[in-house]
């Protein structure tokens, strides 16, 4: 009697073993079919992509929306607001971009992109501290600037709005 008890429960390992290989080897790989672009992964059927990339495969770059020539006004402190055209150009990174005129003619600042939202680290333009972040709504771009003068220590509160220029 023992020796059938043995028989039997190994007979049922085999079997629940089988069965498990079995249903396992028909699931089909969700990532099989993906092809990640820039170093993304997949996983569970999508792509992961790394800093600076999106979209479904990871081939675009995260600045790509932000490049560009953008029409506003600059306001600081709730005073009259300046008319500004901004230049938008790549950085050296997927995630890195460069803001031309915002401040003053032909000067730059440097920015990093996370999706939609901007990020301004403090960095020093003609004896002005600048630090800000921000967003971009297809179209439309909207940054919120501090600024402080070394020479007086005067701080401003500023926000550039702006259209971005599309020729047609």
């Amino acid at each position: 009697m023992k020796q059938v008890k043995v028989i039997f429960s190994t007979v049922c390992m085999f079997v629940l073993l089988a069965t498990g290989i079995v249903f396992n080897a028909c699931v089909k790989d969700p990532c099989a079919d993906i092809s990640c672009k820039n170093n993304g992964v997949c996983r569970d059927g999508r792509c992961k992509c790394p800093v600076g990339f999106e979209g479904p495969y990871c081939d675009t770059k995260m600045y790509e929306k932000f490049i560009g020539t953008w029409q506003g006004t600059y306001r600081c402190n709730g005073a009259v607001p300046d008319d500004r055209m901004v230049i938008i150009a790549p950085g050296v990174q997927a995630n890195a971009i460069s803001l031309y005129n915002i401040f003053t003619q032909n000067d730059a600042i440097s920015a990093t992109v996370d999706g939609d939202k901007i990020s301004i680290a403090e960095q020093t333009i003609n004896n002005t501290v600048y630090k800000g972040n921000g967003y971009v709504e297809g179209i439309y771009i909207t940054l919120f600037v501090e600024q402080k003068d070394n020479m007086t220590g005067n701080y401003s509160n500023c926000v550039l709005n702006a259209t971005k220029f599309v020729q047609h």
